[in-house]
């Protein structure tokens, strides 16, 4: 699946989630938009040249991406990768990411797609 196919599906978990995942539907929901942040970024990757880097495990992709793109994009992706990790993660003491989370890590992400599209269509047209 395509990061926008994968950011689609979770939207549609956002909102309206069946009645059959009434109880993990919020960390089924940060598991598909982090995954779209994950494939986002291999297919940066892939195009600004730099491949070795999309078999790396994410924490040394975030670690990367300021030298390839911005501090600010980095700073967001790391945000959201982050939170997202944390909200999948289950811990019985720990109550399930809002929808207002949800919804904010969905914004980021999809904002973060867009600027890597865009860095990558800037960069090929120069």
């Amino acid at each position: 699946m395509t990061p926008e196919q994968l950011l689609r599906e979770a939207d549609i978990l956002l909102t309206r989630p069946s009645r059959s995942m009434r109880r993990c539907w919020q960390r089924a929901c940060a598991c598909l938009t982090r995954l779209a942040l994950q494939q986002g970024l291999r297919t940066y990757w892939e195009q600004v040249d730099a491949s070795v880097l999309s078999r790396c495990p994410t924490r040394h992709q975030l670690l990367a991406l300021p030298v390839y793109a911005d501090v600010s994009t980095a700073r967001l992706a790391r945000t959201a990768w982050h939170g997202l990790s944390r909200a999948m993660h289950h811990h019985v003491y720990e109550l399930a990411p809002t929808h207002a989370e949800l919804r904010a890590w969905h914004r980021d992400v999809a904002a973060l797609l867009d600027e890597l599209k865009h860095r990558v269509g800037s960069a090929s047209s120069s």
